[in-house]
């Protein structure tokens, strides 16, 4: 059972008063996080203590650089540019692979 929570029941492990809980079939909750903020996760069924949670921030992309930018960016040395909206996806990845885990737990200890 993934719970979504706020920070203080994050840090608490405390699933009494979930936002939403994505529980579908073991493993296959899906979470969209198309909102610009802090989400938090936890498992509600204990496993929480063990370490069975998440917190993920979604930021904005920032604006595309301008000419300047580029030509700036060209004569220094080149650093790759990291757009945080792109690590979305990857997030959804994470999550699911905890949850994957948790539920495989879950199921052999019942």
């Amino acid at each position: 059972m993934l719970q979504e929570v706020n920070k203080a029941d994050y840090e608490s492990c405390n699933a009494d008063h979930p936002f939403h809980n994505w529980t579908t079939e073991p493993g296959r909750d899906v979470v969209p996080l198309n909102v610009t903020r802090n989400y938090y996760f936890i498992s509600g069924r204990g496993f929480c203590y063990g370490g069975m949670k998440v917190a993920v921030r979604v930021e904005n992309r920032p604006p595309p650089p301008t000419s300047a930018q580029l030509t700036e960016k060209s004569d220094s040395s080149s650093s790759p540019i990291v757009y945080i909206g792109q690590l979305v996806l990857p997030a959804n990845f994470i999550i699911a692979a905890l949850w994957d885990a948790f539920t495989r737990i879950w199921y052999f200890q019942n």
